[in-house]
């Protein structure tokens, strides 16, 4: 994909997941507090490699959870990680997680 590409791709995702946030709040008795909605924002330092390893740690730990089938007692959640690098640092030798 080109870098104009990804911007819409992410631009679509964007407005998709802002539809699902809107839908959730519009339902009967939507209760953020109780349903432990959570939005948050922050900055990692990492190593190529510990961005790996932090990856590669996320999927092991959601791993389980993603071969759930519906049943009584469970909900659908919406859990939606995105990560990019924020800028370069000073010895960035260009080296990509």
């Amino acid at each position: 994909m080109t870098p104009d590409d990804h911007r819409r791709g992410f631009a679509a995702a964007m407005a998709v997941l802002i539809a699902e946030f809107n839908a959730y709040l519009d339902r009967e008795g939507a209760d953020p507090v109780a349903d432990g909605v959570s939005y948050r924002q922050g900055t990692l330092w990492l190593s190529p490699e510990e961005f790996g390893r932090m990856t590669g740690d996320l999927l092991a730990v959601l791993g389980p959870y993603l071969a759930n089938e519906p049943t009584p007692g469970r909900r659908p959640c919406l859990l939606s990680p995105i990560r990019f690098p924020t800028g370069p640092t000073a010895d960035d030798d260009d080296t990509r997680p």
